[in-house]
């Protein structure tokens, strides 16, 4: 009997150990040599550890060296990021590439990304997983004519030929938007201008030569050809009534970045909104930074003008009135699938990030002392 009774209490023991192993419990001995029952974090809770600890990981911001992209030259060089909260290293990282942002943020390389609006819609068309959130200003294309052609504005240039650096790029559906206004038809079923397809190097080259009637080309390099008496200005759409007040560049964020880090994203686009109103009060201070700490190489008189063109006024729904309204554009001119809900495009390819204000209203101050990054002497 006491044999069997032996049986049981070890039958029991051996349930007991099981249940507790299952359950995530382990005992381990106390300081005074008792034993105590200490129960261990099950899985699922390691899953959530993990899923914070993802949190942390540092959202990968791409910039390039254009003269557009300054408020994310200046966000970090005056640091707006650190301002609020975030550390590099940990929660934001900057990189830079010579592969378009489209591919970077589709491939997971940048979580970040400035670029035109009308740049990437193809791509959104074609299932680029990532949204709009803030507009950061308008302007930065112009279409210049060759100062012997005699045309002085969009309505001479039907039957004219017109270099483009690319196909469906900016400053082609720019152009394309400028000529349907005044009623010149440049898609495939009534087309009444010639587009020529250059490289961005060799567009004032082939104006200066007289391959072609006009150029689309963004600035600086448009008011550089002005400047030096090597073209006219026919069309700007910094200032023109059918573009100024349309946001031209935007903050672009990868889907997979805005689903698991909303918080951070929301810290990083902040801090460049800030950044960005900081600029539009302070042109030429900012323009000068921009040059004397290498983030791009340019003639600072210039900069100065060109950026005190565009607008640094950024908006969550001026961004989303004008991706809207580039959207429509486009479909009209057949440069969207036909079958593409233009509507449905448009509130899919938009998301507005919780703790980002539409507007920022007020003078904003830098968290360092911006003479501080100017080159001495």
């Amino acid at each position: 009997m006491k044999k069997y009774r032996k049986i049981i209490i070890l039958l029991i023991m051996l349930i007991l150990s099981a249940f507790i192993t299952a359950c995530g419990v382990r005992t381990r001995e106390s300081s005074v040599g008792q034993t105590e029952v200490v129960t261990e974090e099950s899985s699922e809770t390691d899953d959530t550890k993990t899923a914070n600890a993802g949190n942390k990981k540092p959202i990968k911001i791409l910039y390039g060296a254009g003269l557009c992209g300054i408020p994310l030259h200046l966000a970090k060089q005056l640091q707006f990021y650190e301002a609020e909260g975030l550390v590099e290293g940990v929660d934001y990282e900057y990189l830079t590439s010579s592969t378009p942002g489209v591919e970077m943020l589709s491939t997971g390389q940048a979580d970040v990304t400035f670029g035109l609006i009308a740049a990437m819609l193809a791509p959104l068309d074609n299932g680029l997983e990532a949204k709009t959130v803030l507009g950061i200003h308008t302007g930065c294309i112009q279409i210049l004519a060759g100062k012997e052609t005699g045309i002085t504005d969009i309505k001479g240039l039907k039957g004219k030929k017109i270099g483009v650096e690319q196909l469906a790029s900016s400053s082609h559906i720019v152009t394309q938007r400028a000529l349907a206004s005044v009623g010149i038809g440049s898609t495939a079923d009534k087309m009444e201008v010639e587009f020529v397809v250059f490289s961005k190097d060799n567009l004032p080259l082939a104006l200066k030569n007289g391959a072609v009637d006009a150029i689309a080309i963004g600035d600086p390099q448009a008011t550089i050809l002005v400047k030096d008496g090597d073209a006219v200005s026919i069309f700007n759409s910094a200032t023109s009534d059918l573009l100024k007040d349309e946001y031209c560049c935007s903050l672009w964020v990868r889907n997979e970045a805005l689903e698991k880090y909303p918080d951070q994203v929301a810290k990083v686009v902040r801090a460049i909104q800030k950044t960005s109103v900081w600029i539009d009060q302070n042109t030429d201070l900012a323009a000068e930074i921009q040059l004397d700490n290498n983030w791009l190489v340019g003639d600072l008189d210039i900069d100065r003008h060109t950026i005190s063109t565009f607008k640094y006024l950024p908006s969550v729904s001026g961004v989303q009135t004008a991706l809207t309204r580039n959207i429509l554009d486009m479909k009209d001119l057949g440069l969207i699938k036909a079958d593409t809900d233009a509507a449905a495009l448009a509130k899919n390819s938009f998301f507005k990030l919780n703790g980002v204000p539409d507007s920022i209203t007020g003078t904003v101050k830098p968290p360092i002392d911006p003479k501080s990054q100017l080159k001495e002497g």
